[in-house]
């Protein structure tokens, strides 16, 4: 067995440094400490991926339930999403609702990760940035993640040009 040997004060190496192996104290490597070429395989990083969905410009907003991601890492978080309206609807009560729900892996149940559905109507500005609040933040490998857009009222200009941007974070390990 090994014996211990101990340094105090600061340790200067002018040279190459080799070890079998090292135990750092946690929160000591920091992303300024990691250099642009460090090359460090995918699988060791947490992915952040802004997942979009669009409808277009030019025709009104219409419902849809649409599968947008499936969590490939084993953990991970939404962090926000964001619903922006090219022109809104407008002259009545014509409106629509943007709702993010998740259904676990192998479960055809779809339920909302939101507090309350996001609501889009005359009151909102044409490109105004509507953000919604998150209430179920976790994800789990296999989890898939669906927008659910309904539409309401029957007077007035719909909404068109829908832009929906959902940000989550996945663990590779």
């Amino acid at each position: 067995m090994a014996s211990e040997s101990r340094l105090e004060g600061n340790v200067f190496v002018n040279g190459l440094l080799r070890m079998l192996s090292i135990t750092l104290p946690s929160d000591t490597v920091k992303n300024d400490n990691v250099t642009s070429g460090a090359d460090i395989d995918a699988d060791k990083l947490e992915h952040q991926h802004a997942i979009e969905y669009q409808q277009a410009d030019g025709s009104d907003v219409v419902a849809a339930t649409v599968p947008i991601h499936i969590v490939r890492g084993v953990s991970g978080m939404i962090v926000d999403i964001e619903v922006v309206c090219q022109h809104s609807p407008s002259g009545g009560d014509l409106a629509f609702t943007v709702d993010l729900q998740k259904a676990n892996e192998g479960s055809p149940v779809l339920t909302t990760v939101l507090t309350g559905v996001i609501t889009i109507d005359s009151t909102i500005s044409e490109y105004e940035v509507e953000p919604g609040t998150i209430n179920l933040a976790n994800l789990a490998a296999g989890d898939t993640l669906a927008l659910v857009i309904a539409v309401s009222g029957s007077t007035g200009s719909q909404g068109q040009g829908l832009i929906v941007t959902t940000t989550i974070r996945e663990d590779a390990e």
